[in-house]
């Protein structure tokens, strides 16, 4: 069952409380869970809650990191319970991108050993994954990272056995029925399948410093290694970013 009937409080130490509201991935689970923290957002915002440090929805639960100081868990976890119950999922505007992949080569390591896994070639496997629009589930692990799920059964490729100590920065990888681009250089235990070079990051915004967020809805199209070295040349800035890969938006619920 994605959604529980009631949703979980979990302590998290002592300055932080989580509420669980399902127990799979689930797009109408997640899209709770967005309107939980929004609403949660909405009254620190109109500061009807003290204390309130950061809200962070995930797929499938939100948590609250707070000042103990100024609120404590018994009066944070009531509020955090009926907000779960009550608060209503609005429209939800998603954006759409389609950021350029180029596959394979030095870019994509794991290529041949992903198709091979999927009874595939790595035309076959690449045409697959064009064709899918995934969805933000969560952010987390690096800044800008972000968790695009769910890939059908026929893309899904365990993680690594062994996990690389070294992943390069703007790769594109799969595991499970997820995909990922690493923002940073870092160790990971996906499968690399090629190089997505629009900068996922920028300090200067400091509101919104990640390109991507929760609820977008993000696509692939392939380029040439030539057209990736053009496209790793530009200086984008955010605006640039949005003009050129951020197409339609719709309602994501």
């Amino acid at each position: 069952m994605p959604a529980y009937e009631q949703a979980r409080l979990l302590t998290m130490g002592d300055a932080a409380l989580t509420v669980e509201l399902g127990g799979d991935i689930d797009v109408s689970v997640n899209v709770r869970c967005l309107a939980v923290a929004d609403a949660l957002d909405a009254l620190t915002c109109a500061g009807e809650l003290s204390g309130v440090l950061d809200v962070v929805p995930t797929f499938r639960s939100v948590t609250v990191m707070f000042n103990p100081l100024l609120i404590d868990a018994d009066s944070l976890g009531p509020t955090m319970m009926r907000l779960a119950a009550t608060a209503a999922a609005s429209p939800q505007v998603s954006r759409i991108w389609r950021l350029p992949v180029c596959f394979g080569e030095s870019y994509g390591p794991d290529l041949s050993a992903a198709a091979t896994t999927v009874a595939m070639c790595e035309d076959d496997l690449i045409t697959a994954l064009l064709a899918q629009t995934l969805r933000v589930y969560a952010m987390g692990f690096l800044p800008g990272f972000a968790y695009l799920a769910q890939l059908p059964s026929l893309l899904k490729v365990p993680r690594l056995a062994s996990p690389r100590t070294r992943v390069p920065a703007q790769s594109l990888a799969i595991a499970d029925d997820m995909a990922c681009i690493y923002p940073w250089e870092s160790p990971g235990g996906w499968n690399l399948l090629g190089c997505m070079p629009v900068p996922l990051f920028d300090k200067q915004h400091s509101q919104a410093p990640a390109l991507l967020q929760v609820g977008d809805q993000v696509g692939f199209f392939a380029v040439s290694a030539l057209e990736l070295k053009a496209l790793q040349r530009v200086v984008w800035t955010r605006a640039d970013v949005q003009a050129q890969f951020c197409g339609e938006q719709t309602d994501a619920s």
